[in-house]
């Protein structure tokens, strides 16, 4: 069912995952620690945590699809539902589990973290892992193109059809060179601070289309801009972005939080929670 959101909930949503999509990628296997080796210090439910036989995680404003609803103890919606399979790999029961409520600048600042790990749709970027551990990625994130379901634009199936049209990306992030990549000069690239001023603006019809992160816009289409259609993604420029946990650096944790991802990998849990949560399977890809 669409719901729609308070205009200040959807872009502090939106807004959200435009900050956190920012930068580019690395190698996936630099979720490293201080420990060096991967298992021998991750006896199940023995960890070093901050309190004793408690796994604390971080996370910000919940929003769909990472979060259903304003309670990310649920286990509905990807990162939630994530957190709890990485925490029974770790070997911690669901109420061994406790939230902190952190800004995202507390989740990427160089500083000691009040949480174990934080799962808030962090991007790994060089940068970021100079003051903070990244555990092993669980997401690889494109670029998708929305566009209004009614309008101009809403049958386009290639980069072509989108040529003279105003598309809405977000200044400083990874939208802006993709986007400049796909089209060149054949369409006007519009700025804005975040991907929910964006959409609002297409919704007012200041632009005909937006990029932003497919998994978010997903859920924007479907929840908070049920007008809108995600059309198909934008080719890649360079190495693909990628998401991971956010661990203090040099945390004992580290290895063992990424044993545990790279487990629920290869099992094809983290496949299944992207199929159930993201719902990005079979948009296309544009060219």
């Amino acid at each position: 069912m669409r719901r729609r959101l308070p205009a200040l909930v959807l872009i502090a949503a939106i807004a959200g995952v435009a900050a956190c999509s920012s930068g580019g990628s690395e190698d996936p296997t630099t979720g490293t620690g201080a420990t060096g080796d991967p298992v021998a210090e991750c006896a199940p439910g023995e960890l070093t945590t901050l309190a004793d036989g408690v796994l604390t995680v971080g996370t910000s404003v919940p929003y769909e699809p990472w979060y259903v609803g304003e309670d990310p103890t649920t286990g509905e919606g990807f990162e939630s539902a994530l957190v709890y399979a990485v925490a029974e790999q770790l070997g911690y029961a669901e109420d061994q589990v406790t939230w902190e409520t952190v800004t995202f600048e507390q989740i990427i600042a160089p500083s000691i973290k009040p949480f174990d790990f934080a799962a808030y749709q962090t991007t790994i970027t060089p940068e970021r892992a100079e003051v903070v551990d990244f555990s092993s990625p669980y997401l690889d994130t494109l670029q998708g193109l929305v566009v209004q379901e009614a309008g101009p634009y809403g049958s386009a199936t290639t980069l072509a059809e989108l040529e003279g049209a105003r598309v809405g990306v977000t200044a400083g992030q990874t939208s802006m060179p993709i986007a400049e990549a796909a089209w060149g000069d054949a369409v006007e690239l519009v700025p804005f601070d975040d991907a929910g001023l964006a959409m609002q603006a297409m919704t007012n019809d200041q632009v005909d289309a937006v990029v932003m992160d497919v998994n978010q816009a997903v859920s924007a289409s479907t929840v908070y801009f049920p007008d809108s259609a995600v059309i198909g993604t934008l080719p890649e420029v360079g190495e693909t972005a990628q998401i991971g946990f956010v661990l203090d650096i040099d945390s004992a944790l580290t290895d063992c939080v990424s044993a545990a991802v790279d487990a629920l990998h290869e099992d094809g849990t983290i496949a299944e929670l992207s199929t159930q949560w993201l719902r990005t399977d079979g948009i296309p890809a544009l060219s």
